[in-house]
C-alpha cells in the first residue's frame, strides 16, 4: 500500500501531545529508572485502585468473600489479559517479570477492602460519580495504550520474523483479548463469585463493553496506520489490489499518533460508562440498605412479639 502522510501533520499540538503522554504514562512516585525512590509507576497504581474498586464494590452487593478469594479475583481482573495472550503468544508471563507489579496490586486490594475504618473505599464511595469516572477514564487511556502498543505492536513489531507477526488475525485476537482478559476469564469460570464453576461464556449471547472496545481499538488502529497491506501480505488473493484501495481511504496516522486517538477514545468511553454505571450501582446500594433496614426492623418486630408471648404465658402459669 503506498504510503501517505498523517493527516494530522499539520496539527503541531497533536503531534507534541502523541509524543508526550507516554513519557507521562511512565512516570513513577518519586524519581525514574533504576535510581527511583519509589520505582512504582502512577499510572499502574491508578490502575490497581481502579480494579481493585470495582471488585470490592460487586462484592459489596452480592457478599464479602474470604479475603485471599477476593485477592485472587482482582488479580485476575488486572493480569488476565496479559496471562491470555502470553499463553497464546508462548512467552513468559508478563507479571512474572517484574518485582513490583504483584505487590502493588496485592497491597492496592488489601487496602481498599481491609483499611482501617474502610478509609480508602469509603472514601472513594463519597467522591461517585466523580471518583468512577476519572478512575475509569484513566483505564482507559492505559488500555487504549495497551491494546495498541502492547498488544499489535508486540505481534508485529516485537515479534517479527516469526511466522505469527505476518497474521492479521493475531494482530486482532491479541489486542482484543489483552484489553479483555480478565473479564473473559471470569465470564467463563466466575472467579468474582462465592462459588467457582465453569460456564457457557455470556459474551457468546451478549458481547462485553470491554470486549467491544478493546476489538474496535485494535482493528481502528490496524486500519488507521495502514499497518496490513494484503498486496504485500497476501499477493496470491485476487481480491488484495482491491481491497487495498479500499483501506487507502482510511485516513492514515502514524503509530505513535494513532496510540493517542485510541487511548483518548478509549478513555471516553469507558469515562461515559462509569457514569452510567455509578447512578446504577448507586440505586442497587440504597435498595440493599433499604432492605437491609426493612429485614431488621421485621425481625425486632418478630423478637418483640415473641417476649409478649412468653409474657402472656407466664400470667397464665402464675
Amino acid at each position: 500500500m503506498p504510503e501517505t502522510g498523517s493527516v494530522l501533520s499539520g496539527f503541531a499540538p497533536a503531534q507534541q501531545l502523541a509524543g508526550a503522554v507516554p513519557s507521562l504514562m511512565r512516570k513513577q512516585w518519586a524519581g525514574s529508572g533504576d535510581d527511583a525512590l519509589l520505582p512504582i509507576g502512577i499510572f499502574a497504581t491508578l490502575h490497581a485502585v481502579r480494579v481493585a474498586y470495582e471488585v470490592r464494590k460487586g462484592v459489596q452487593l452480592t457478599g464479602r468473600q474470604p479475603l485471599l478469594q477476593e485477592l485472587f479475583a482482582m488479580l485476575t481482573f488486572s493480569f488476565g489479559g496479559a496471562i491470555l495472550t502470553a499463553l497464546l503468544l508462548g512467552r513468559v508471563q508478563p507479571w512474572l517479570e517484574n518485582s513490583t507489579t504483584v505487590p502493588l496490586y496485592a497491597t492496592a486490594y488489601l487496602l481498599m477492602a481491609r483499611a482501617p475504618g474502610d478509609v480508602l473505599y469509603q472514601a472513594l464511595r463519597r467522591l461517585s460519580p466523580v471518583s468512577d469516572v476519572f478512575l475509569a477514564s484513566v483505564d482507559g487511556l492505559v488500555r487504549g495504550y495497551g491494546v495498541t502498543s502492547a498488544g499489535v505492536d508486540l505481534v508485529r513489531k516485537t515479534m517479527k520474523g516469526h511466522p505469527v507477526a505476518d497474521s492479521l488475525v493475531a494482530w486482532i485476537v491479541v489486542g482484543t483479548v489483552l484489553g479483555s482478559g480478565g473479564g473473559i476469564i471470569d465470564d467463563v469460570l466466575q472467579f468474582s463469585r462465592r462459588s467457582w464453576t465453569l460456564r457457557t461464556p455470556s459474551m457468546f449471547r451478549s458481547v462485553s463493553l470491554d470486549v467491544k472496545v478493546s476489538f474496535c481499538a485494535t482493528v481502528g488502529y490496524i486500519l488507521t496506520t495502514h499497518a496490513w497491506s494484503f498486496t504485500e501480505r497476501a499477493p496470491g488473493f485476487p481480491l488484495s489490489a482491491l481491497l487495498d484501495r479500499a483501506l487507502a481511504f482510511v485516513p492514515h496516522l502514524e503509530d505513535q499518533e494513532a496510540h493517542l486517538i485510541s487511548g483518548l477514545l478509549c478513555s471516553a468511553v469507558l469515562g461515559t460508562a462509569a457514569q452510567v454505571n455509578a447512578v446504577r450501582y448507586a440505586a442497587a446500594e440504597r435498595a440493599a440498605a433499604e432492605l437491609a433496614r426493612s429485614k431488621k426492623t421485621d425481625e425486632a418486630a418478630a423478637s418483640g412479639d415473641d417476649d409478649e408471648s412468653g409474657s402472656e404465658d407466664d400470667i397464665y402459669s402464675d
